[in-house]
């Protein structure tokens, strides 16, 4: 099997981080807001590979809560571990795949990623309702 994802849902203070991906990045969420993720490296465990993308992708520090689902992703057919994540605070700054980040309510998650969160599984689709 090829390389799994993790999938960053990072809460403080009631409000889930969302990241636009770079217009000019090659990959199917450009120019889109989306729910943070990473590639899992060989020897990571998911916690440390969410650790490390997130400090990469939006200067945080995080703790990582409870697994929450599983999804294919659409164009690399990966698997994608959801899980809840904490940060220590509220001042994410993009990294080099993101232009863009934003606190929003949890129940506005779905329409602020908009079509591409259609393709979520039923219970990562439930944690945001």
């Amino acid at each position: 099997m090829g390389k799994s994802a993790v999938i960053a849902i990072i809460n403080y203070n009631g409000k889930i981080l969302l990241g636009k991906k770079r217009r000019d990045s090659y990959k199917v969420l450009a120019g889109h807001w989306h729910v943070p993720g990473e590639t899992v490296e060989e020897g990571e465990t998911d916690e440390s590979a969410l650790i490390r993308g997130v400090k990469e992708e939006t200067g945080l520090d995080i703790t990582v809560g409870r697994y929450i689902g599983c999804s294919i992703t659409p164009t690399s057919h990966k698997q994608a571990r959801w899980y809840e994540c904490f940060a220590t605070s509220d001042k994410a700054i993009p990294g080099s795949d993101l232009e863009e980040v934003r606190w929003v309510f949890r129940n506005s998650v779905l329409t602020e990623c908009g079509q591409k969160s259609i393709e979520w599984p039923d219970d990562i689709k439930d944690y945001f309702s």
